[in-house]
C-alpha cells in the first residue's frame, strides 16, 4: 500500500515537472543559432575548432556549412544540453568541427545555416588570421617538426625514385594521421617495407624519429611539383600541478604526484619538392613498353614429347630491378598449331636497399592440334637501363616440341579462354590433361550443401513434367556452383565480404585494421570479377572496374579508399578513425554490389 502511494505521488510530480518542458518543445520558442571558434588567430600548424550552437531545440538537421576552401573540414562530434531554470526547460545542441588550415592569410568563415520548421537561421560571419609557421626546418628546442626528401631531383619517366618522410618529436605523440601527396595521374607508388622508428640527436637534443619511405615512378615528363605531406597528431605535454601549500607534495617530492597531461592537436607540413622528369632517349627498340630498370627473362616447358590433344605448361619468368608489376608480355603466336589458355600472372616483390626487386611469372597451357615438330617463338623484353642510360633487349631461348599423332580417337574438348575478358564468367578451362592441373587448382574446393526438401514438398502437388524441369534446373544449378568457379565466387562475394566486415567491428583497435579492410575489399572485387583480388594494386582495381562497366566514379572512389587504407597503415588510428573507415568500406561495397 505504501509503495503504491509513493508511486502515485511520484507520477503526479513528474507530470507537473514535464508539463512546461513539453510545451517548450512543442512550440519551439526562442530558437537561436550561433557560431563560435576557439581562437581567431592561429598558425598554419594549428587546428581551429568551430562550434555551431542551436539553442531552443534538439530535433534539427545538421547545419549547412559555408564553403571553406581554405580549410580541410572534419566533423568532431555533437553534444546536447538540457537545463531547468525556474521549472522552465532550456535545451540546446552543439555541432563541432575541426578545421585544418590549408593556406595563410586572412580568411572569412561565412554564415552557417540551419533549417527548422520551414524557417532558416544563420550565424554571423567570423574572420580568422592564419599565420606562417615559426619555422619548418630543424630548430633547436622545437617540439616537433617534419621533413621530406627525394633520392634524386631528376629522373626518367618510369624510373624509381625514393620519397622519404620523417617525423621528429621530443615528446609523446598520439593519433597520427598522415596524408601523402601523390596523385595516381603523376606517379605510381609502391611501399618500401614497414616504417622505421629510431632516436636521433640534433643540436644536443634527443628526438624520436618515425620514417616512412616509398618508391615512386613518374608517369609524365616535365618539372613536377610534389605537394607537402600533411600529418595531424596530438602532442602530449606533461605539466606539474602542485599546490605549494600541500605538505604531501613536498613530502613525496616525486614528479609523478600532481602530474597532468595537456593535449595539443597539431598539423605539420613538409616542404613541397620538385623533380625534373626527363623523356626517354630516342631510338627505343620495337616492342618497348616504357619498362625502366634492369631485367632478365627466361622460359621453360613442362614436357616436350606430346601427342595431339595432350597438354603442357609454358612458364615465362621476368625478374629484375624496377616496377616488375607493370611488365607485360605478348601471348605466343601459335595459331593453327596450339590452343592457348593463359593463367593470371603471379607477382613477387622484395625491397633490397630501398630498391624494388621481384619477379612476374606468366603461365600458358598449350594443347597441340597438329602433329610434327614445332619451335616456340622467343619472348622479347625491351627495357631501358637508367644506370647505363641505354636500351637493352632481353630474350628467351627457343624451345622445340616433338608432337606425335594422338593414340586415342576421342575428340578434343576444347573451350575458349576467358582470361582476356573480365566480363565473362564461364570456367576458364576444362581438364585437358594432368599437366595443366597445377595452373587451375589454386582455388579452394567448393561444396554445395543445399537441400531441396522444401522444393520437393512443393512439386508434390505439381505435374511430373514440372517436377522434371525443376529437378533439372536444380541439378544444373548445383553443378554450376560446384564446377563454375567464377559463378560461385560472384554469387558469394557480397555475403563473404559482409560477414568479414561484421567481424571487423571487434578488431577496431588492431594495428592491422586498415590492411584487413583493404584485403576484404580486394577480395570482394576479386570474387566479383574472378580475379586474385588480394594481389592487385589500387590502380589495377580501378582499371578492372572500369573495364567491367562499373561507373568511373565508383572505380575512382574504390581506388581512393584503398589508398586511404594504405596511408592509415602508417599512422596510429584512433577509435573514431577506425569506425569511419569501416563505415566507408561497408557503404562502398554496397554501392558496388548494386551495379
Amino acid at each position: 500500500m505504501i509503495l503504491k502511494k509513493y508511486t502515485a505521488s511520484l507520477a503526479i510530480l513528474l507530470s507537473f515537472l514535464l508539463t512546461p518542458a513539453l510545451s517548450t518543445i512543442g512550440f519551439g520558442n526562442n530558437i537561436s543559432v550561433t557560431a563560435t571558434v576557439d581562437k581567431t588567430s592561429l598558425s598554419i600548424e594549428d587546428v581551429l575548432r568551430l562550434s555551431i550552437v542551436i539553442q531552443g531545440t534538439q530535433n534539427t538537421p545538421p547545419p549547412e556549412l559555408p564553403s571553406l576552401p581554405s580549410f580541410r573540414v572534419a566533423a568532431a562530434g555533437t553534444s546536447s544540453s538540457t537545463q531547468y531554470i525556474n521549472t522552465q526547460r532550456s535545451v540546446s545542441i552543439t555541432h563541432n568541427y575541426r578545421l585544418t588550415p590549408m593556406k595563410t592569410g586572412t580568411v572569412r568563415i561565412g554564415p552557417a545555416r540551419v533549417r527548422i520548421n520551414g524557417d532558416t537561421y544563420s550565424t554571423q560571419p567570423i574572420t580568422i588570421e592564419i599565420q606562417k609557421s615559426s619555422n619548418n626546418s630543424r630548430t633547436a628546442g622545437k617540439t616537433a617538426f617534419v621533413e621530406a626528401e627525394l633520392s634524386s631531383k631528376k629522373g626518367y619517366i618510369g624510373e624509381q625514385l625514393v620519397y622519404t618522410f620523417r617525423l621528429f618529436h621530443r615528446i609523446d605523440a598520439k593519433n597520427l594521421n598522415l596524408q601523402l601527396p601523390f596523385d595516381s595521374k603523376w606517379f605510381h607508388k609502391e611501399n618500401l617495407g614497414e616504417p622505421k622508428a629510431y632516436l636521433k640527436i640534433i643540436n644536443g637534443i634527443k628526438y624520436h624519429v618515425q620514417e616512412l619511405s616509398m618508391a615512386i615512378f613518374p608517369l609524365m615528363e616535365g618539372l613536377i611539383t610534389i605537394p607537402s605531406s600533411i600529418i595531424e597528431l596530438d602532442l602530449l605535454y606533461k605539466t606539474q600541478n602542485r599546490n605549494r601549500q600541500d605538505p604531501f607534495s613536498q613530502f613525496f617530492n616525486d614528479p609523478f604526484f600532481g602530474q597532468r597531461t595537456q593535449v595539443q592537436h597539431k598539423v605539420l607540413r613538409s616542404k613541397s619538392l620538385e623533380v625534373n622528369v626527363l623523356p626517354l632517349p630516342k631510338g627505343a627498340p620495337k616492342g618497348f613498353k616504357n619498362l625502366i630498370g634492369e631485367f632478365k627473362i627466361s622460359s621453360k616447358l613442362g614436357k616436350r614429347n606430346l601427342e595431339v590433344g595432350d597438354t603442357t605448361t609454358l612458364t615465362v619468368t621476368v625478374s629484375g630491378r624496377g616496377n616488375v608489376k607493370g611488365v607485360t608480355i605478348e601471348e605466343p603466336d601459335l595459331k593453327n598449331h596450339f590452343k592457348i589458355y593463359p593463367d593470371k600472372p603471379e607477382v613477387k616483390q622484395i625491397v633490397d636497399k630501398k630498391q624494388i626487386r621481384g619477379e612476374k611469372v606468366f603461365k600458358f597451357a598449350l594443347v597441340p592440334l597438329v602433329e610434327g615438330s614445332k619451335t616456340l617463338p622467343q619472348f622479347i623484353l625491351p627495357y631501358f637501363d637508367t644506370n647505363k642510360g641505354q636500351y637493352y633487349i632481353a630474350k628467351t631461348q627457343s624451345i622445340t616440341l616433338d608432337i606425335k599423332p594422338s593414340s586415342t580417337k576421342e575428340k578434343l574438348n576444347l573451350v575458349k579462354s576467358n582470361q582476356q575478358s573480365l566480363k565473362k564468367d564461364k570456367p576458364e578451362v576444362q581438364t585437358l590433361g594432368k599437366d595443366i592441373l597445377p595452373i587451375y587448382t589454386e582455388l579452394d574446393e567448393f561444396k554445395n550443401n543445399d537441400t531441396y526438401s522444401l522444393t520437393f514438398i512443393g512439386v508434390t502437388f505439381s505435374s511430373p513434367i514440372i517436377l522434371f524441369f525443376i529437378l533439372l534446373f536444380l541439378i544444373k544449378w548445383k553443378n554450376r556452383m560446384k564446377y563454375d568457379v567464377a559463378f560461385y565466387r560472384r554469387r558469394n562475394a557480397f555475403k563473404n565480404a559482409n560477414q568479414r566486415l561484421k567481424d571487423m567491428k571487434d578488431h577496431s583497435k588492431s594495428k592491422e585494421f586498415a590492411r584487413q579492410l583493404s584485403e576484404i575489399l580486394r577480395g570482394y572485387i576479386g570474387d566479383k570479377l574472378n580475379l586474385k583480388g588480394k594481389a592487385i594494386t589500387a590502380e589495377e582495381v580501378e582499371a578492372c572496374l572500369k573495364e567491367s562497366n562499373y561507373q568511373p566514379s565508383q572505380a575512382e572512389d574504390t581506388r581512393k579508399f584503398l589508398e586511404k587504407c594504405e596511408t592509415f597503415q602508417y599512422a596510429r588510428m584512433n577509435l573514431g578513425s577506425t569506425e569511419e573507415l569501416l563505415d566507408e568500406s561497408v557503404t562502398l561495397i554496397k554501392v558496388l554490389e548494386k551495379q
